[in-house]
């Protein structure tokens, strides 16, 4: 899943972010620590070693290196971006639904298999169904 795709959705916070280190590594970062604070120390050493640790672990050592050059000194609250994150998955259900009826499946096995797979009901899926027809035009003679 693409965060650079609901970009509008994300605080500025993290669009800083994800110019400084990319999309990817940002929402690497957000995966990991997102809903936590974080100090930045002026240096890597001066993070602690630990934080510097996890840091270089989550998005690698140069985006560790331009985090800390960049915001450095600072306490960062690196946001969890749930609605930014539950819009990447609607889509990627709504794509995967559109390709397995594409393909010839039936709508309730198609609902059995996908459901279970992105952690909700098969009322809420038709709900993300029933919006998406509503926002994008999203092919309702398919699904039927």
């Amino acid at each position: 899943m693409e965060l650079e795709q609901v970009k509008a959705l994300l605080p500025d916070s993290v669009i800083t972010i994800a110019e400084l280190i990319g999309f990817p590594a940002t929402a690497e970062l957000l995966r990991v620590l997102g809903g936590t604070t974080f100090p930045v120390g002026k240096g890597l050493r001066a993070m602690g070693a630990g934080r510097a640790k996890l840091l270089k672990e989550t998005i690698g050592e140069e985006n560790a290196r331009l985090m800390t050059a960049h915001f450095g000194g600072e306490v960062l609250y690196l946001p969890r971006c749930d609605r930014a994150l539950r819009e990447l998955r609607n889509r990627a259900f709504l794509g995967e639904f559109e390709n397995l009826k594409n393909s010839g499946l039936s709508t309730p096995r198609i609902m059995t298999q996908l459901c279970p797979k992105y952690g909700f009901s098969d009322r809420f899926a038709w709900g993300i169904i029933s919006q998406s027809k509503n926002d994008s035009g999203f092919n309702q003679d398919s699904l039927f």
